[in-house]
């Protein structure tokens, strides 16, 4: 309890305070009425009969006055109560995501998020069948406002009649709670072991409502996906409902037992009633404050509390798995990384595979990237282009070898200072469903505003057209979900994304990657893009990828990659004369186009 409430505290206090604090008011008003109700049933017959020791019948109205006044305002506390929750759960949400997202995206590389132990600390921290965080706190005022009534309605009946009686329904009710406590400790237990199924079914959900609804209906394969869904969503959580199924039987044998001490209790006030040892007061009173311990036995409210809890130590456990499993490297500050590479980027001797895998992508490389040069890379597919990209940015590390910049090895720079020296069009580039100015401007968000820069990058990549097409210009969101929102075509995203990559090289960036950079563009696009290409990438080093060797051909130097290593390294001229592994590449596909112009002719 004290450790969501000093949490929640910390998130919205105000709120927290006001609904904790309305909640365990409802209790105290609670208390009340029980104890006025019993003084005016104990004063009705006095007053009726109006015998000699009788209640005044001003003192009994100002008795009935405050019981209603007591009644209204308990009746007025939950709607201020619910306006004072919705306020907290909504912070409480917010700083939630923020807590998982934020260590997920701290570090600067990114294996961590193909790390099964880390993904499903994630799944436990973002809780569901009620186990959410938020869950267990917005039943928190409701377990405290029922300590509150079972601590009042157990002095009540002390006072009132025993307190022996009072300490046996104490003592029944919180250690049937604590119980309720195991069971659900061991329901727990069983969520937190099993979440891989559930990220399945995330997965599929996903990819039914966002990732591929035009494939799966080109497919015919909505039915199949709902079947599956349904399928891992009920794998994932059968364990849990069983185990729920065992703890409801000993749940209902706990009931029982509860609901025996209470009518033994309330038995022994009708005895002492018909003996004429407790005044009709006592009895109105008593009566009901046994009800009440009864009923403040919330052991729901502790199961809720107890799994709200158990995500919110998830939550917290998050940052510290991510930093034991996958620690960021020290970073120097010895190193001037702004103005990184002056000469070269090496790949020494470089290895690497990926998380749980045992084959390795590259295979001692050997490769050197030297400033203000334009370097072509090519290959067939699954040969480690895109890997060599990833760790070029830093996203991997090498499994052996290293990364020199300047001679100086990539492990010792300021990681994040060195990925902002990297302007990116990779294959899988972000659609941003926000206007056009922020999706080219994200290339270096900090020079947002110049409106001379991205003017000049939309006519280098030739974007210029298409934003005066657009209803709103650069202020169109491209998403059509939204009200004035368009969709573009594929060459055409692909330009806002060549765009958003140059916009970071003029503002500074050194490193230009361009990972098939004109394989959604048209015949006419790409020879204009191959112009322009030398003038695009002078000043930076540049490293481009391309299955097409009509881009890369103009390349100052083209390397070709097998095997795990670069097998070939030249001008275009130089490899083809050599008559290895690019020349035959070149002339397979220079035959087919060749075989198309003719059978066109």
């Amino acid at each position: 309890m004290l450790t969501l409430m000093r949490y929640a505290l910390r998130v919205a206090p105000g709120s927290t305070a006001l609904t904790i604090g309305l909640a365990a008011l409802g209790s105290v008003f609670g208390i009340a009425v029980t104890l006025l109700t019993g003084q005016v049933v104990g004063a009705v017959p006095g007053v009726l009969s109006d015998s000699p020791d009788a209640m005044p019948l001003a003192q009994f109205a100002w008795l009935l006055a405050g019981l209603l006044g007591v009644f209204v305002i308990q009746s007025l506390t939950p709607a201020i109560h619910q306006v004072a929750s919705m306020i907290m759960d909504a912070a409480l949400v917010r700083d939630v995501g923020n807590a998982i997202t934020e260590p997920l995206l701290r570090p600067h590389r990114v294996a961590h998020l193909e790390d099964t132990e880390v993904q499903d600390s994630q799944e436990r921290a973002k809780g569901k069948a009620g186990f959410q965080t938020v869950t267990g706190m917005q039943t928190l005022p409701w377990l405290i406002a029922s300590r509150i009534s079972l601590i009042g309605s157990a002095v009540i009946v002390g006072f009132m009649f025993s307190w022996w009686v009072a300490a046996m329904l104490v003592a029944v009710t919180l250690v049937l709670e604590w119980y309720g406590g195991r069971l659900v400790e061991r329901e727990i237990d069983v969520w937190w072991g099993n979440t891989e199924e559930q990220r399945r079914a995330n997965y599929l959900f996903d990819l039914g409502m966002r990732d591929a609804p035009k494939e799966l209906r080109v497919f015919g394969l909505s039915g199949w996906l709902v079947d599956r869904y349904v399928r891992d969503w009920t794998a994932g959580f059968l364990p849990v409902w069983e185990r729920r199924r065992t703890n409801a039987k000993w749940s209902v044998l706990a009931g029982g037992l509860h609901l025996a001490g209470t009518a033994v209790a309330i038995l022994l006030v009708g005895r002492a009633a018909i003996a004429g040892e407790l005044p009709l007061t006592e009895i109105a009173t008593t009566v009901p404050a046994i009800l009440g311990v009864a009923m403040s036995g919330n052991g729901y409210s502790v199961v809720q509390v107890r799994r709200g809890l158990s995500a919110y130590r998830a939550m917290k456990q998050l940052p510290e798995t991510i930093a034991e499993r996958h620690p960021e490297p020290a970073s120097s500050s010895n190193h001037r990384v702004e103005t990184m590479p002056a000469r070269e980027v090496r790949f020494e001797n470089v290895s690497f595979r990926y998380p749980n895998s045992e084959v390795d992508v590259l295979k001692n490389l050997d490769l050197t990237i030297r400033a203000h040069e334009a370097l072509a890379l090519v290959g067939v597919n699954g040969a480690g282009k895109s890997t060599l990209v990833k760790l070029l940015g830093g996203a991997y590390k090498p499994t052996t070898g290293r990364i020199l910049v300047d001679g100086v090895d990539l492990a010792e720079l300021d990681l994040a200072a060195w990925q902002r020296r990297i302007a990116a069009i990779v294959q899988d580039f972000l659609r941003f469903p926000l206007s056009v100015t922020d999706n080219v401007v994200f290339g270096a968000v900090e020079r947002a505003g110049d409106d001379t820069t991205l003017a000049k990058v939309a006519r280098e990549a030739g974007i210029d057209d298409v934003v005066a097409g657009l209803p709103a210009k650069w202020d169109t969101v491209l998403d059509k979900t939204f009200d004035g929102g368009v969709d573009l075509s594929g060459g055409e995203w692909q330009r806002i994304a060549l765009a958003r990559a140059l916009f970071a090289v003029h503002a500074g960036a050194g490193v230009l990657v361009l990972d098939e950079p004109a394989a959604a563009l048209d015949v006419r696009a790409e020879a204009a893009l191959i112009e322009r290409y030398l003038e695009l990438t002078s000043g930076v080093a540049s490293l481009i990828i391309s299955h097409r060797f009509s881009v890369v051909r103009n390349a100052d130097r083209i390397c070709v990659l097998a095997d795990g290593g670069i097998i070939e390294d030249g001008t275009h001229d130089e490899l083809l004369d050599r008559g290895g592994t690019y020349a035959t590449m070149f002339r397979l596909q220079a035959e087919r186009y060749v075989t198309v112009e003719a059978e066109n002719a």
